[in-house]
């Protein structure tokens, strides 16, 4: 018979702390502050950074 490899407790515990971290962010993003990888050379990409959606014009 196979044994689970986690058991009930552990899989609840995961659970909350998960809906926490979906509800609040982790501590970087409480913080305000990103913090990449070390030796990491891209840029963090913002909402800012999306273009504009081009507008239809009115016939």
């Amino acid at each position: 018979m196979n044994k689970p490899l986690f058991d009930h407790e552990t899989i609840l515990k995961a659970g909350k702390r998960a809906a926490w971290v979906a509800k609040h962010g982790t501590r970087e993003e409480q913080s305000g502050k990103f913090l990449p990888p070390p030796g990491w050379k891209g840029h963090l990409v913002t909402a800012a950074d999306v273009p504009a959606a081009p507008r239809k014009k009115r016939a």
